[in-house]
Formats: C-alpha cells, structure tokens, sequence
C-alpha cells in the first residue's frame, strides 16, 4: 500500500507499531530516532511521516515534523493535543496509548 517513516525511539511500541502497519499491508521502514529518521529522509520520500515527538538524539519528532510539512505527518505523544497548537493541516495527532483502530484511523486520516 505505503511506504510508511515509523520513528520510535521506545523499542517495544516500535516493533508493535510497525507490526500492526505491515500487517495492513504497509512497507514500514523504523527508525528509533529523529537524526537516523533524518538520514533516512535525505535519500528517501515516505507516504506518511509518522513520529513520536521526545526522543533522544539532536532532532525530535517535532523538529521531523516542521521539516518535512510536504509529507502527511502523524505526530504521536503521551500529551495533550492540545499542547501542540504547532500541527498544520496536513499533520494528525494520535495521542499514546493507541490500539490498532484508533492506529489505523488516524493513518487513513492523513493519507487522506
């Protein structure tokens, strides 16, 4: 279906995540930081760019986010959305923790 940007620096959400988006039959390709994302992105344009937003490392998920508007953002955290008044259109907000459904919807959502 998609070539999906999962950046996760949490090990376990990572594998689970990109789990659940290859079954749905989306090629995922991890990362477990914004700067191996970054890298990644200077060779590579995904369908959907979707983010944790804290991450070690010298790039967040927000600093992926603001540069890559040209890609459809899914931006994940444990906050509030509100807490992030910074999403444009074109970026969604899934906040943590997600299941499956609510996983799927939101990649829908940005893949318009």
């Amino acid at each position: 279906m998609a070539t999906i940007l999962l950046v996760e620096d949490d090990d376990t959400i990572r594998e689970l995540t990109a789990m659940i988006l290859e079954g749905e039959g989306h090629d995922v390709h991890a990362a477990a930081n914004g700067d191996a994302a970054e890298t990644w992105l200077q060779t590579q344009t995904p369908a959907v760019l979707f983010t944790d937003l804290r991450m070690p490392g010298t790039l967040s998920g927000r600093d992926l986010a603001e540069r890559h508007r040209d890609i459809p953002v899914l931006v994940t955290s444990g906050e509030a959305r509100e807490q992030h008044d910074w999403l444009t259109p074109g970026m969604e907000y899934l906040s943590k923790p997600y299941d499956r459904k609510t996983l799927i919807a939101a990649l829908a959502r940005v893949m318009g």
